[in-house]
């Protein structure tokens, strides 16, 4: 259904990580690093391009980079290449830029190379059923789930009152949401692999209590509430492929021998 489609910002920005580059690889990020054959950015895309979800489709990356992998097919991946910003929430507000304030909007990493169509579509739903009045919709996998399907691929786990999470690759907002809350997006991003550490930017008491699991769901939304003077909401869509990330060459290891044995 049309009223169904959102438009995606891919985010593909940045430079080559140090541990990479010593293995011999040469490109202009992770995104363009082949996983069996195929850039990783291309896997994504073509996932969102797949999808029932997914409408025009706007890449965040440096344009030469796009060109030279892709050539004219690259028009076939995304409607529009957009140059990336100095970090990565600048790189999401040039995304978002031009765009209705009011537009629910998909944001996603371009490491996630196991990503369906499938997934996108089911988080997209998830998240406008659960949360339907929601500024930022970050989403989320359960432990149990990923586990279930890739229990070798590891993880920074968050103990919760409802269970084991880790962050997902893919979130929704609405298009005009984000200059607010840049500033608070920046510090949650910097911080997102040290659970520890983000909840003590939300506070001490959530600090002391997260380790034990004691901190819900809903405390973490109304702080965050709070700290952005928006409305933040949990998206949980326990489709392992939302999470699967490449940040280290183990990981991108580890998703080969998925592809190949799947």
């Amino acid at each position: 259904m049309a009223d169904a489609r959102h438009t995606v910002v891919a985010l593909a920005g940045g430079s080559l990580e140090r541990e990479f580059r010593a293995a011999g690889y040469s490109a202009a990020n992770k995104a363009y690093l082949p996983v069996n054959g195929v850039f990783m950015l291309e896997r994504v895309l073509r996932a969102f391009r797949a999808s029932q979800s997914a409408g025009r489709i706007r890449v965040v990356t440096q344009p030469d980079a796009f060109a030279a992998a892709f050539g004219a097919r690259g028009a076939t991946l995304c409607d529009d290449v957009i140059a990336p910003g100095v970090d990565v929430i600048s790189s999401m507000l040039a995304g978002l830029q031009g765009l209705d304030a009011s537009e629910l909007v998909i944001v996603s990493a371009t490491d996630i190379a196991l990503l369906t169509p499938a997934a996108v579509d089911a988080f997209a739903a998830q998240a406008r059923a659960t949360t339907p009045d929601f500024d930022i919709g970050y989403g989320y996998v359960s432990k149990q789930a990923h586990v279930a399907k890739y229990p070798h691929v590891r993880h920074t786990w968050v103990p919760l009152r409802e269970g084991v999470f880790c962050g997902g690759g893919v979130s929704m907002l609405r298009a005009g949401a984000a200059a607010q809350a840049a500033d608070l997006l920046r510090r949650v991003s910097a911080l997102r692999k040290s659970p520890l550490r983000l909840a003590g930017v939300f506070s001490l008491g959530l600090l002391l209590r997260l380790p034990f699991g004691g901190v819900s769901v809903s405390e973490l939304e109304r702080r965050a509430d709070e700290l952005s003077a928006l409305r933040c909401r949990g998206v949980r869509c326990d489709e392992p492929e939302l999470a699967v990330n490449i940040d280290r060459l183990a990981d991108l290891r580890a998703v080969e021998n998925i592809l190949d044995s799947g």
